[in-house]
C-alpha cells in the first residue's frame, strides 16, 4: 500500500491573469496609455470608485462623486449626467513595464 506524497499539500495553482484578476465572461478589458484596465459591469457603483463611463459615445474613466463624475477632462454633473452611462466598475489597472526597464 502506497502512502500519498506529503508534497501534495504544498502544490500551488499556476498564476494566470484570470486567477489574479478574477476575470469573468462579462469582464471588459480596456487598453490604456500605460497598460490595461479591467472593468466589471456587475459590480455595485460606490462613491469614490473608478468607473468606465460612456459619455456621448466616448469611453473614459471617472471617479464617482456625490451626484457627479470626475474625469481627466473635468466634472460631469447636472443635466450632463443624462448623457453618461456607467459600463462597469474598474477592478484592476495593470501597468505595462516598458522594455529595458524590467
Amino acid at each position: 500500500m502506497a502512502f500519498p506524497s506529503p508534497a501534495i499539500d504544498y502544490v500551488e495553482q499556476r498564476l494566470s491573469p484570470n486567477s489574479l484578476m478574477h476575470l469573468t465572461q462579462s469582464s471588459i478589458i480596456i487598453p490604456t496609455d500605460e497598460g490595461y484596465a479591467v472593468a466589471e459591469p456587475g459590480h455595485k457603483v460606490k462613491k469614490g470608485a473608478t468607473v468606465l463611463l460612456d459619455f456621448n459615445g466616448k469611453m473614459m474613466f471617472a471617479e464617482v462623486g456625490h451626484g457627479r463624475f470626475k474625469t481627466n477632462e473635468g466634472i460631469i454633473e447636472g443635466d450632463a449626467l443624462d448623457d453618461a452611462r456607467v459600463l462597469g466598475v474598474v477592478t484592476f489597472m495593470v501597468k505595462e513595464i516598458p522594455r529595458g526597464e524590467g
